[in-house]
This record gives C-alpha cells, sequence and structure tokens, in this order.
C-alpha cells in the first residue's frame, strides 16, 4: 500500500477516537495549503480500510483495526 506523505500523516494523526477533521488537521507537523487536502486524504483512507467514518455524527472519524495495524507499522518505521 503505497500512502502519499499527506496520508501518512493524517494516518498518524488518527486515533481510535473520534476526531473531526480540524482536530486532525491540528495534529499534522506540516499544515496542507488547503484544508480539503486532509478531507481528500480521509476519504482515501476511508476507501483502503484504514480510517472508518461515524455513522451517526457527519464529520467524525478514526482508525479502524486495520488502520492501528499499519499505523503501528509505521512508526516503527519511522523511528
Amino acid at each position: 500500500m503505497n500512502l502519499t506523505e499527506l496520508q501518512q500523516s493524517v494516518l498518524l494523526a488518527l486515533t481510535t477516537e473520534w476526531q473531526t477533521p480540524v482536530q486532525i488537521a491540528g495534529q499534522l507537523p506540516k499544515a496542507p495549503e488547503d484544508p480539503s487536502d486532509v478531507n481528500q486524504s480521509l476519504n482515501e483512507l476511508l476507501s483502503e480500510g484504514l480510517a472508518q467514518a461515524n455513522s451517526v455524527v457527519f464529520g467524525l472519524y478514526r482508525l479502524t483495526t486495520l488502520g492501528t495495524t499499519i499505523k503501528t507499522t509505521e512508526l516503527g518505521r519511522n523511528e
């Protein structure tokens, strides 16, 4: 799975707790030029099964089990 730099940053900022895109963007090491880039990355992570959207409250996202595994792998690779 090839993730862009922004997708990797969003993945690393995501947790298993529900978060808004604004909260996620605030945790990124380098803020994207266009805030919609975070939403685009979230959509791509959703399609890969790495993130989950809240079905009750619109605009909340969290890691899936697969996303947590990939995040742990990415963290290990970056250390």
